[in-house]
């Protein structure tokens, strides 16, 4: 191999990786030479980083195309933001081709440094890592204002639905983001924090403030008084690098959601989207009696909340599953069908009964239950004056079917929609 031609030996050291080139370097000091020449790193650079450029994660210059590649081999920082997304894509590819389609490529330095001059802001260094790894979603332009269009569900975020209230949102592109940025927010403003991701329907809006590098979410008074709830809590003891990592750290945790089904891709009317009521305990709690299975989670709704401790400050929404399963054979008491009759609620805010419900029903409906049929779903809602709450009660069903319930519901529901799963 030392015979060879300088140009031709070159020529197969650049289609080797990078971490083969790092093996030949220690076999013999000829190797460790020919390896080091800085013109065989530039390549390396553009293959395993979104880089062009001699510059660290940071956007620090660096001297040579080796030192670029070991400045961002070795940043955590980057480590965190591509395994973040590479999370994120895998899940997706696997369970929502739809979102998966929809997440564009990374962003580059000019588009990063347009966006920041025209908002007059600079992003913190975890949110321009995770902007040059993916730009957001690819939304048509019409789907923000569109309730119609289809792309209207395949937000990245995910979301509910309930009582006429729907939300999913989507992740935005820097285009997208400048764009709403300067309709939603007033502009003394827009040189600290700037919209990153919104329900389809401008009903939620999350932002990011680039001074401390948080993630905030607006509630009911946004266009009051600009008032917003922080999404990620403060973290102590943080690297210089990864400072400001508010943004990143809130996708991890969406991505570790995502990847152990605790949120899950639900379809609804015929649409699939990313459902945020939890799948998983201890978020979600599971009862079983005689077959009848249900499952129940919550979700905070921040964009009708507000800071202030008032009656109805907060608002949850919650999900209530039911089925019936296949009995096992030694099970002599499980139903083969049933009907829900009445439900019962005892909600609490700080530990305190607020209030009880007995009611027939649920959202007018009495679900009617044979094995095998797919899960009966609802979604309602409750507004407490505290932070912290709970909600649990009982359901009552009748064996088989509750006969005389035409003659006395009919006024409410039409029989053919009894038992119908939303």
């Amino acid at each position: 191999m030392e015979q060879l031609p300088t140009a031709l030996l070159q020529s197969i050291i650049a289609k080797v990786s990078a971490s083969d080139c790092a093996r030949a370097a220690c076999v013999a000091r000829f190797w460790n030479q020919t390896v080091s020449q800085d013109a065989l790193w530039e390549p390396h650079c553009r293959r395993d980083f979104p880089t062009i450029q001699k510059l660290d994660p940071l956007d620090r210059p660096c001297s040579t195309w080796k030192e670029t590649y070991q400045s961002w081999k070795t940043s955590r920082l980057f480590q965190r933001s591509k395994l973040c997304w590479d999370s994120i894509r895998s899940w997706a590819r696997d369970n929502f081709k739809e979102v998966s389609n929809s997440l564009a490529p990374g962003a580059t330095l000019e588009e990063l440094a347009e966006t920041e001059a025209t908002l007059k802001c600079r992003f913190p260094p975890a949110a321009r890592l995770l902007y040059r790894l993916c730009n957001g979603q690819r939304i048509p332009e019409n789907v923000l204002d569109d309730d119609q269009v289809e792309d209207h569900y395949v937000g990245l975020i995910g979301g509910y639905n309930f009582s006429h209230h729907f939300v999913n949102v989507h992740l935005l592109s820097l285009r997208q983001m400048l764009n709403l940025t300067s309709r939603i927010l007033p502009s003394p403003c827009r040189n600290r924090r700037v919209i990153i991701a919104a329900s389809s329907n401008l009903n939620k809006f999350i932002f990011l403030d680039c001074e401390d590098g948080n993630v905030y979410v607006g509630t009911r008074n946004l266009l009051l008084d600009g008032e917003m709830m922080a999404c990620v809590p403060e973290q102590d003891g943080a690297s210089d690098e990864e400072s400001q990592d508010g943004m990143l750290r809130w996708l991890e945790h969406y991505a570790h959601c995502l990847q152990v089904g605790m949120f899950s891709v639900r379809t609804e009317e015929g649409s699939r989207s990313i459902s945020l009521y939890p799948e998983t305990e201890p978020y979600c709690n599971t009862a079983v009696t005689r077959g009848v299975q249900v499952r129940c989670s919550g979700v905070f709704v921040p964009e009708l909340s507000r800071v202030e401790e008032l009656e109805d400050s907060y608002w949850f929404s919650y999900s209530v599953r039911m089925c019936l399963l296949n009995p096992s054979s030694n099970d002599s008491n499980a139903l083969t069908s049933c009907q829900l009759s009445e439900r019962h609620w005892v909600i609490r805010a700080n530990d305190s009964v607020v209030a009880q419900v007995h009611g027939r029903a649920v959202i007018g409906l009495y679900p009617l239950l044979r094995i095998g049929e797919e899960e009966f779903v609802y979604e309602s809602c409750t507004g407490l004056s505290a932070k912290k709450g709970s909600l649990d009660g009982d359901f009552t069903f009748v064996p088989g079917r509750y006969h005389r319930l035409y003659e006395v519901q009919s006024w409410r529901k039409s029989w053919s929609n009894l038992g119908r799963t939303r």
